[in-house]
């Protein structure tokens, strides 16, 4: 059938029509969009809108203690002192502190006649009978600027035996003595940034929640340590006081759109660097640029060991205070993790480089190639890890191990880059097999990542399994950022996402399209689909909407290489009600009621220019303008309820929608979503789902045409809703 729509040559005769013309469409004049200037480069007209200013980075300071050595009297040798960690690090000029209600310098509570807080032994012994010889070193009580993270660190061995308790005034004055654990993360032997850290340890940092005046720091040696060179094990100790200003608010996740290249293949709903404040001039300061390594084939689950009082607020500036423990205290490149969580669930970026990318961490030394390292916040030796902690560990485990198709029950071979950290029994060149999903100490000689952790990853594995096979959809009701308003399971393991009205009654189902099989659901759910049947062919591309006007979406297919679009007026298969051509080479088809009067049109984008009838029906276009890129994903939806579909595009983690069928900026800008999501848009039903509460997404991606429902029976004062779904590569 010879038809009037555009052919190869069209776009430009349109185009050179438009903004001049008017006609008579969909029973009203409207004025025809024209195509606007095309940049002598050829690229399109691209939305753009300032997101407003970048989240600024947040520079920790630091005050840095000597612990001295106890003389025989019990007494430190010296007063102890400061000295800066680092240049953003102002010294400062502690002094012995003897709050008012609160231990005393000279007598600690709990410790009768000890100046140095530990509590009395034989005056010249050091040890108690039986026991080899150490030698003690301590602060005393020490007033401090505030801080809100301590560890300990020495020159010499990093694994020795260093028996390490510190105390700190906070406003309910004195908190108990605690234990300090040795620094159980490292780089791998051998490489330049295990060269850099060399000869310095350290403990794991300890957060101290509202912050602290004041540390008492004590520490333990066996006093015949000594380095291979004969030099002693541990000397130059000192405490590290570091606050990471945790009064400054960083950017939550999902604030503002992804603006750059690693943003748009982020983990669903992360927090990334730039959001939890990361100042990239401490990574730059001690390398030029990430190291990669192998595709990972583990992942390692840790636990900081720290604190497990921080809150919600704070749990930003734990990263930060971890990311200037590891960089300016420890030496390291980075923040040794490629990914933390906090008790809430919370996902954090860890190491830069791209966290789809095979980032090289420093979290389980000898074994830090092929693979990559999740950590906890907290210590789960006792505490039992929230369900929220797993789910969070899941969910980030699964979208890393599915961008290789690892599976999380199967087994990974890694080869030991050598003896250190806590590796003590895989020497250099040693192949190592390990479950795909581990925790450290099947590396290490460490507790980590605690017991309570470590007997959950059974399920995990299974829970990461589940979720790589699982198609999410992840669904808002109205076209605005934040959680999910509910979740649905639903879908096979590749295909296209739809969501029109099946059913007539108002509301949006879901369906998926692969190779001509569809699967429809009459309302977002997770049971087995309402109807499964055959149109179409694994070369076209899925449409639905309301052809005839009745009231019940069809389904439809477009033929790419004829230009045909096979349309029928139910959800069923058989013979198309409809056929026609309308398009050209490389465009994808659209539809919705742009007019409003309840039946849906027909479309096509270029990747620069959209070409819209009012009708499913064949014709010239009734508008023709530029909005969007070629990396853009099209998408269409009553976004403001007035009972009208337009336009939008969809890309790098962000929706850019008008409100109208026009050129221009963007009526509206967020984030929602992923880079390995794929959009769809709908009037949905969400009561009977699980709400996504804050692990829902928050940054978005390219997929498939969605299509808004253009039913007559959906209520005009509410618009459709964005959604995603969630297809793990």
């Amino acid at each position: 059938m010879k038809t009037s729509l555009p052919t190869t040559s069209a776009p430009a005769r349109e185009a050179g029509r438009a903004g001049r013309l008017e006609r008579w469409w969909g029973g009203r004049w409207v004025l025809r969009c024209g195509a606007l200037a095309v940049l002598a480069s050829g690229a399109g007209v691209v939305p753009v809108v300032g997101a407003g200013a970048a989240p600024k980075p947040v520079t920790p300071t630091a005050q840095v203690i000597e612990v001295p050595v106890v003389a025989e009297d019990g007494a430190p040798t010296g007063s102890p002192s400061s000295s800066s960690s680092s240049s953003s690090a102002p010294s400062a000029s502690p002094t012995p502190a003897t709050p008012s209600g609160t231990p005393s310098a000279a007598a600690p509570t709990g410790s009768p006649t000890a100046a140095t807080g530990r509590e009395a032994v034989p005056s010249g012994s050091g040890q108690a009978p039986g026991e080899e010889p150490v030698e003690e070193m301590a602060t005393g009580p020490v007033r401090t600027k505030d801080f809100n993270m301590v560890s300990v660190l020495w020159d010499g061995d990093p694994g020795a035996d260093v028996d390490v308790q510190v105390r700190v005034r906070t406003d309910d004055g004195w908190s108990a003595w605690q234990a300090l654990e040795v620094e159980d993360s490292s780089p791998d032997p051998g490489t330049a940034e295990a060269e850099r850290a060399a000869g310095t340890g350290s403990t794991s940092p300890l957060w101290v929640s509202g912050g602290a005046d004041a540390v008492d720091v004590r520490v333990a040696v066996p006093a015949d340590a000594t380095t291979p060179d004969g030099e002693p094990a541990v000397q130059g100790v000192r405490t590290s006081l570091v606050d990471p200003k945790a009064s400054v608010t960083t950017q939550p996740a999902g604030a503002t759109p992804a603006a750059s290249a690693q943003a748009a293949s982020a983990l669903p709903g992360v927090i990334t660097r730039a959001q939890w404040g990361a100042d990239e001039s401490l990574r730059l300061s001690k390398c030029s640029a990430p190291s990669y390594t192998s595709t990972p084939k583990v992942a390692f689950v840790h636990h900081t060991a720290g604190s497990n009082t921080y809150t919600k607020a704070e749990s930003a500036a734990v990263v930060r205070g971890i990311y200037y423990q590891h960089t300016v205290v420890q030496g390291w490149c980075d923040i040794g993790y490629n990914f933390l969580v906090d008790k809430y669930g919370q996902v954090f970026e860890g190491r830069f480089g791209g966290m789809d990318k095979a980032v090289l961490g420093a979290h389980a030394g000898g074994f830090n190639a092929g693979s990559f390292g999740v950590s906890v916040l907290g210590n789960y030796e006792t505490a039992k890890p929230p369900a929220a902690v797993t789910e969070a560990l899941a969910r980030v485990i699964s979208w890393k191990l599915s961008l290789s198709q690892t599976d999380p029950r199967g087994k990974g071979v890694l080869t030991s880059a050598g003896i250190g950290g806590t590796n003590l029994r895989h020497p250099a060149g040693e192949q190592v097999v390990l479950n795909a999903i581990s925790g450290h100490r099947d590396v290490g000689a460490t507790a980590c990542p605690g017991a309570n952790l470590y007997s959950q990853l059974p399920a995990l594995r299974t829970r990461v399994a589940q979720l790589m096979a699982e198609k999410e959809w992840e669904l808002r009701t109205t076209a605005t950022p934040g959680a999910s308003d509910g979740k649905a399971y639903f879908g096979d393991l590749s295909g296209t996402a739809l969501s029109c009205d099946w059913d007539g009654d108002g509301t949006d189902g879901l369906a998926v399209y692969s190779a001509g099989r569809w699967a429809v659901e009459q309302r977002p759910g997770n049971d087995d689909p309402d109807l499964v049947f055959g149109y179409g062919s694994a070369t076209m591309l899925p449409v639905c909407g309301d052809w005839d006007g009745d009231g019940v979406d069809g389904i439809g297919v477009y033929d790419p290489s004829t230009y045909t679009w096979w349309l029928r007026e139910t959800a069923s298969p058989g013979a198309p009600d409809r056929k026609f051509a309308y398009g050209f080479k490389g465009v994808k088809p659209v539809a919705g009621d742009w007019d409003g009067v309840g039946r849906s049109g027909i479309g096509v984008y270029d990747g620069y220019r959209w070409w819209l009838r009012g009708t499913a029906t064949p014709g010239g276009a009734g508008a023709v303008f530029s909005y969007g890129w070629p990396q853009a994903t099209p998408v269409t939806g009553d976004w403001d309820g007035d009972g009208r579909d337009s336009i939008g595009v969809y890309a790098t983690g962000v929706w850019w929608l008008r409100d109208s069928i026009t050129p221009g900026q963007p009526d509206a800008l967020f984030g929602y979503g992923a880079a390995t999501d794929r959009p769809v848009v709908g009037r949905w039903d969400v009561s009977g789902l699980a709400s996504g509460g804050s692990s829902g997404p928050d940054a978005g991606s390219g997929g498939e045409p969605g299509v808004g429902d253009a039913a007559t029976g959906s209520s005009r004062g509410r618009g459709d809703g964005v959604g995603v779904w969630r297809t793990w590569p």
